[in-house]
């Protein structure tokens, strides 16, 4: 939008140079003779030091300098018939209190830098029979251009500048001529603006839907975009809404069948572990059975979306983190809290317990303590669960936070788990409109850090 208003506008400024009608200032020779004989004589008949001072007490119409050195370096046009006559009048009048007379066409310039004002004599042969004699008062005053500056030099070598003063319009009259292309282009940055407005607003609308579809993780209608072409776009965004939200209703549907069967064998499982006379036989079978439960209950709850669902309502942060790190201090573990008593927040009461649950239950398993911080800022809410563990490389966080996923198998065999606590964390916390970042220092202490809007 910016290049077009800045292309638009310097085609204005073109249309009005083009169709601008150039003013050529002109005025009589003798005059300008005679003006620049009197200025000449009174400058020079001053002493050095005030010549400066009385050229521009002498400057009214006619714009006069006083220097020592060649006031300009431009062609010399006093040889051309035009200008001939001129400079023959000031030498004539001067006499003997001057060494030459230099005369200069300033041209006329329409915007810079677009080619002078040109004059040219038709045919050139005129010019000879002008001649170059002093103006007589007998004759009719002759017109030169205004835009000739005089240098007359002194028989001390320094040099009198005369020519005509630039025109000045003062006040608003001065921007005048510019009040159409201004006004042109104020009309012009509205109406792209509009448009631009018009044109984007259906995109921010698709973002937001975008956004509101990680968060709710339902259906967004979007069809309502008003351009045509957006509109093609909205559809085949819902279209693509409903086949993936048909796809993942087919997968949860199979899981759960799947889940009815695998509870179903672990209850007969359970019922006939419990017949067993070998007490250690019986406690080891249950343990299996035990982990395969939460394993099946655990999955089942990942791909079933469990993680996001529930009503959004006021909850007390504080005394959430407080309940879960007591639970885990009641268990024997390391575990403690810094933060304030009571801080509320809007979320899902459910998730947010599982997902720091699953945070903390981590940092005693591998870390063997959970230290719980937790700030409020403007506008978002920071809670820091750390331990002593080794931590996560960075190049493998992505990894860790893939479904079914267990980094170190090794020591992985010993603690019970499914691989999905991490990925659970991410997708409550994501639902939540907020994210989680983790840091490990020195391969010894991980810290999690989660930000949530309030």
């Amino acid at each position: 939008m910016v290049l077009s208003l800045v292309v638009i506008q310097a085609q204005a400024a073109f249309q009005v140079w083009l169709f601008a009608e150039p003013e050529v200032r002109l005025t009589g020779a003798r005059w300008l003779a005679e003006q620049t004989s009197h200025i000449a004589t009174e400058i020079f008949s001053q002493p050095v030091a005030e010549r400066a001072a009385k050229s521009k007490q002498l400057s009214s119409r006619l714009s006069v300098t006083w220097s020592k050195e060649r006031p300009t370096n431009k062609p010399d046009k006093s040889q051309e018939p035009i200008f001939a006559r001129l400079g023959a009048t000031i030498k004539t009048m001067l006499g003997q209190n001057i060494r030459t007379v230099e005369v200069y066409d300033a041209g006329f310039s329409v915007v810079a830098p677009f080619e002078s004002l040109k004059t040219k004599l038709e045919p050139p042969s005129i010019g000879l029979s002008l001649g170059s004699w002093p103006l007589t008062s007998g004759e009719p005053e002759t017109l030169v251009p205004a835009s000739l500056r005089i240098v007359v030099q002194g028989v001390d070598n320094s040099w009198i500048s005369v020519s005509f003063a630039e025109p000045t319009v003062a006040g608003f009259n001065s921007f005048v001529p510019l009040l159409p292309l201004i006004g042109g282009g104020l009309i012009i940055a509205v109406i792209s603006t509009l448009l631009t407005r018009r044109i984007v607003a259906p995109l921010d609308r698709l973002v937001e839907a975008a956004d509101q579809i990680a968060q709710t993780r339902d259906f967004v209608a979007v069809s309502d975009q008003g351009l045509h072409e957006f509109g093609v776009v909205a559809r085949a965004f819902e279209d693509m809404q409903r086949r993936l939200l048909l796809f993942v209703r087919e997968r949860t549907q199979m899981l759960a069948a799947i889940s009815h069967d695998l509870r179903t064998s672990l209850t007969r499982m359970r019922i006939s572990a419990e017949q067993f006379d070998n007490d250690d036989d019986r406690n080891g079978i249950m343990s299996e059975i035990d982990d395969m439960t939460a394993m099946v209950d655990t999955t089942l709850t990942f791909a079933s979306g469990e993680a996001s669902e529930g009503t959004t309502q006021p909850i007390d942060l504080a005394a959430l983190l407080i309940s879960l790190v007591d639970e885990a201090a009641d268990k024997g573990h390391d575990c403690s809290y810094v933060g304030p008593d009571h801080l509320e927040i809007a979320g899902r009461l459910i998730p947010l317990k599982r997902a720091f649950r699953n945070l903390i239950d981590n940092a005693v398993k591998y870390g063997l303590a959970a230290r719980v911080s937790l700030e409020a800022s403007s506008g978002q809410v920071e809670v820091s669960i750390s331990d002593n563990g080794p931590g996560i490389p960075e190049h493998r966080l992505e990894e860790a936070m893939a479904p079914f996923r267990r980094l170190d198998q090794a020591r992985s065999a010993k603690i019970p788990g499914t691989g999905l606590g991490l990925t659970i964390v991410r997708d409550v916390i994501l639902s939540h409109g907020g994210s989680i970042s983790f840091k490990t220092q020195d391969d010894r202490g991980f810290t999690a850090t989660v930000l949530l809007p309030k």
